[in-house]
């Protein structure tokens, strides 16, 4: 038989011995896992190895050879080992970079002659001959580069590891190693010089296995290397991990350290403990205990919190010590916020209105906010030594019993209200709440609030005597009042008074929540349904003064109220409007009896003027008579135009003076004077009008007869400024003497001027410039009762 197949059938057993003894020894180990994948392709490709050596043809051979297709995986296989045993392995795309390309050059082998060309007849026997392409160049260069990597990763690896573990990791990286160098010899090295060598890296892989087995036999590697869970959970912990010998210098951190601290492994490594952390006392004292420290940082000192042990031998000895802690930045954060939180939760507890305190399961003090005090009047002295039954001594007798039952009962929440007694005897009214402090599943006691509502229990109070007066307000007032609630497209009955009720011939609760136009059909057909809609409540309630309904007549008030309701005040005033219309026309009967007095008294001065103008023919100087004619015409005039006017208490003044100066005028014969009048819109009692008309009188005709000698001119103005009035009559005449004095003239018609002036209380002033101008400021005279 072939020495080579011989050598090939021993490769596919030791292969599949050794991987299965590496797996049954940690079967949990991903490294042992990947192991025994690769165990089982190494004896698959040796078993291939072997038919290819025993074959008799070359079609037998070829078969064989296309069933090697598998080789391209071994050195993926290889690489994903050593990852795994340096800790590498962490993403899913490294497996993808690794078997995709030995997925691809596999399915080539087995379908296509691009990599191997076929069997080929050595002195050794059958073997395959390589096809000359670029697609088997491809895979060559690739399987360099990948067991490159490997190789690169081994010597990082065994650089960085302490002498024992760089021992127990020699045997893991030779048997891994092996297949890959021998390899690289016999496929590739050797036939590119020239020399012909059989394949030998299925048995090298072989062998690799079986050094492997017998680390694991030796060394139990699967089981103290960092290949096992243990060290992944150390790589991937957030605590940090420092493991020092016995001289404190450091040989291992994990990637949490070299976070916390900034630093790397590289230069962390041969450093003291003591040169990264701080210690207060001996590190020798630190054993078996945790503490507070501070890892020495790039950014400076970051707060730990680290236990210490010692890392024991398989003989018990200890060979080195080991330091594990965490960040406890977050809680010292947490610890300042919580800090601050609770300084300013004291501050709003002593200076808030409200009391707060707490007691425990036997209803003793163990806090009281000083404003408690401010509610009780007594001091945290006084109530701190005793417990809430004492207290209950302070309660109003009549609401004591009600608050300790409450107190007692088993219930969750305590709420009440109650009188308390102050020192000063008076009593307040407070309010009480409590919850329980729940600790291991038990209420360890009660905190409790207590605010003083005793201004809010008196407003309560004088509330509800408020609305006692309102509902008996709107029970007995005589007004009928609605209150309408209003919905999309009209209005509910709300309520409504008796007074309503009696009006509207319903009773409330018959129609209260129907539509007003069900309800009260009276008020929805009259003039109030339609104001109902205008009514806004911005520019207060709006009055309706007289709404006609049948044969009633009402006077209705609508308010809206801020609550959206709407109410209808209404009062019945057909008796009012029979009396207001009975006294109208008891009015109207006195105007017309004061018209025919006026007209009486009218026709009385003409009869006057009549015997007058008979006693003129008879006398030699008519002048006095003349003038007393025309005073008697001028208080005749007032009660012509005052029956004639449709106002019989005031005059048309403007109507009044034309009609009294043309009349002078027309007396004396005066066709050559010129007469002015002016007086706009002036209207005067006849109180005021009779003077001022003796006044108009007076002076025009005194101007008339002895202002000019041919012709001239006479203005009358009347006007307003403010509440007085001015009346000016001028002239254009000769005018009086230099010598003339007012007070001094024996004139009648002047002294009789003075005389109403005085009677009016207004002040006369005389211009004797360029002719005469008099002028009186007056005001309204006010009604004097004659009886």
């Amino acid at each position: 038989m072939n020495p080579l197949a011989l050598i090939s059938i021993t490769a596919f057993v030791t292969a599949t011995l050794s991987g299965i003894y590496i797996f049954v020894k940690n079967p949990e180990s991903r490294f042992n896992r990947t192991l025994l994948a690769f165990s089982a392709l190494v004896a698959y490709l040796s078993l291939t190895d072997f038919g290819l050596y025993i074959s008799e043809s070359y079609g037998m051979a070829a078969l064989w050879v296309r069933m090697g297709f598998l080789w391209p995986f071994v050195v993926p296989v290889i690489l994903h080992m050593v990852m795994i045993f340096t800790g590498r392995m962490r993403r899913w795309y490294t497996l993808a970079a690794l078997y995709v390309p030995a997925f691809i050059f596999s399915v080539l082998e087995l379908t296509t002659g691009l990599i191997t060309a076929g069997p080929l007849l050595t002195p050794w026997g059958w073997t395959f001959a390589a096809s000359r392409s670029p697609a088997y160049d491809l895979s060559t260069i690739w399987g360099l580069v990948v067991g490159l990597i490997a190789l690169i990763l081994v010597v990082i690896h065994l650089k960085s590891s302490s002498s024992k573990g760089r021992t127990q990791g020699l045997y893991l990286f030779t048997g891994l190693l092996l297949p890959i160098i021998t390899g690289f010899l016999t496929d590739f090295m050797l036939p590119f010089t020239g020399i012909e060598v059989p394949s030998l890296t299925n048995p090298a892989a072989a062998a690799g296995v079986a050094i492997i087995a017998y680390g694991v036999l030796r060394f139990h590697i699967p089981v103290l290397s960092p290949i096992n869970a243990a060290m992944d959970i150390v790589r991937s912990m957030n605590s940090f991990l420092i493991i020092t010998d016995l001289e404190f210098r450091i040989s291992y951190v994990n990637p949490a350290a070299e976070r916390l601290t900034g630093f790397s492994a590289a230069e962390l490594l041969g450093r003291r403990i003591d040169e990264v952390m701080e210690f207060e006392g001996k590190l020798s004292e630190m054993m078996g205990s945790m503490a507070e420290s501070a890892l020495k940082s790039r950014d400076g000192l970051v707060p730990v919190v680290v236990s210490a042990g010692h890392i024991h031998g398989s003989g018990g000895e200890h060979v080195g010590l080991l330091f594990t802690g965490s960040d406890i930045r977050p809680i010292k954060e947490m610890e300042q916020k919580l800090k601050r939180r609770e300084e300013r939760l004291v501050l709003l507890t002593e200076h808030m209105a409200d009391g707060l305190g707490e007691f425990d399961r036997d209803f003793n003090f163990r806090y009281l906010s000083p404003s408690v005090k401010n509610i009780t009047g007594y001091s945290h002295e006084h109530l701190i030594n005793r417990s809430a039954i004492d207290f209950l001594d302070y309660v109003h007798p009549d609401d004591r019993e009600n608050v300790r039952d409450l107190i007692m009962s088993d219930e969750e929440m305590h709420r009440a209200t109650f009188r308390i007694k102050r020192p000063d005897g008076s009593y307040r009214w407070v309010e009480y709440v409590d919850r329980p402090i729940r600790r291991d599943g038990g209420i360890s006691g009660y905190v409790f609030g207590l605010r003083d509502i005793h201004e809010h229990k008196l407003a309560e109070e004088a509330l509800r005597v408020s609305r006692e007066k309102f509902r008996e307000l709107f029970r007995n007032m005589n007004a009928g009042v609605i209150a309408l609630t209003p919905f999309k497209g009209g209005f509910r009955v709300l309520s409504m008074n008796p007074a309503a009720e009696e009006m509207e011939g319903v009773v409330c609760g018959d129609v209260k929540g129907m539509e007003l136009e069900k309800a009260l059909p009276g008020i929805a057909e009259s003039s109030i349904r339609e104001a109902l809609e205008g009514v806004t409540g911005k520019d207060g309630p709006l009055h309706l003064p007289e709404v006609k309904r049948g044969e009633r007549w009402l006077e209705v008030y609508i308010y809206r109220l801020s609550t959206g309701e709407v109410v209808i005040i209404y009062c019945d005033i057909t008796l009012r409007k029979e009396y207001e219309e009975r006294l109208r026309s008891s009015l109207r009967e006195k105007e017309a009896l004061l018209r025919e007095v006026h007209h009486r008294v009218k026709n009385n001065f003409q009869i006057i003027s009549s015997l007058i103008n008979l006693q003129l023919s008879e006398i030699q100087d008519p002048a006095p008579l003349l003038d007393l004619q025309s005073r008697v015409q001028s208080m005749a005039l007032v009660h012509e135009l005052l029956y004639e006017s449709e106002d019989i208490t005031s005059i048309d003044m403007r109507r009044y003076i034309e009609r009294l100066t043309s009349s002078i005028l027309d007396s004396y014969h005066a066709a050559g004077i010129e007469l002015n009048v002016s007086a706009k819109d002036v209207t005067l009692p006849i109180e005021t009008a009779v003077p001022l008309g003796l006044i108009i009188n007076e002076l025009i005709t005194n101007s008339v007869k002895y202002a000019f000698s041919e012709g001239g001119e006479i203005t009358v103005k009347l006007e307003s400024e403010g509440d007085d009035f001015i009346l000016t009559i001028s002239d254009n005449g000769v005018g009086f003497p230099p010598d003339f004095v007012l007070e001094e003239s024996d004139s009648l018609g002047l002294k009789l001027v003075s005389g109403l002036v005085d009677q009016l209380d207004g002040d006369l002033e005389v211009d004797m410039e360029d002719g005469t101008q008099f002028r009186v400021r007056f005001s309204v005279v006010p009604y004097r009762p004659r009886i």
